[in-house]
């Protein structure tokens, strides 16, 4: 009589056990969509005005709007840096300590962004002043 309690018994935990392991593999299976669903603004692809206040994504890239993301690898045009100079708070991360080359990635949050349909420069304005970035040609 024991054998076949533990016999009901050892399903339900068997059972339980596949539900956790569908679950875990459904939640692996939407991130890898999600993350393989990405698309990169190129020189086409206008940006409307978006106040950034976010992070950076883990891949280093900055979500527009889902599902474009913007590769944070663009350039600053040093233009004008008198003017840039004024506001430590930019100057100094943006042109004396960068880490990756004076990128969009030393730009502190928050920010406004915008591209134009068919340019290669990325707008920033941060603490009023324009910033300007030119995007990698691919």
């Amino acid at each position: 009589m024991s054998k076949k309690k533990k016999h009901k018994s050892r399903w339900r935990y068997y059972y339980w056990i596949m539900v956790i392991i569908i679950f875990v593999a459904l939640v692996f299976m939407v991130r890898f969509v999600l993350n393989s669903s990405k698309v990169l603004v190129d020189k086409s692809t206008p940006i409307n005005p978006h106040y950034i206040e976010w992070d950076l994504e883990r891949d280093g890239s900055l979500r527009i709007n889902e599902p474009y993301f913007l590769a944070t690898d663009i350039e600053f045009i040093q233009t004008d840096l008198d003017k840039l100079k004024v506001d430590s708070s930019i100057y100094v991360p943006l042109v004396k300590e960068s880490t990756s080359g004076s990128t969009l990635k030393d730009v502190k949050k928050p920010y406004l962004i915008w591209k134009n349909a068919n340019s290669d420069t990325v707008h920033v304005v941060k603490n009023n002043i324009v910033l300007k970035f030119k995007m990698n040609s691919d």
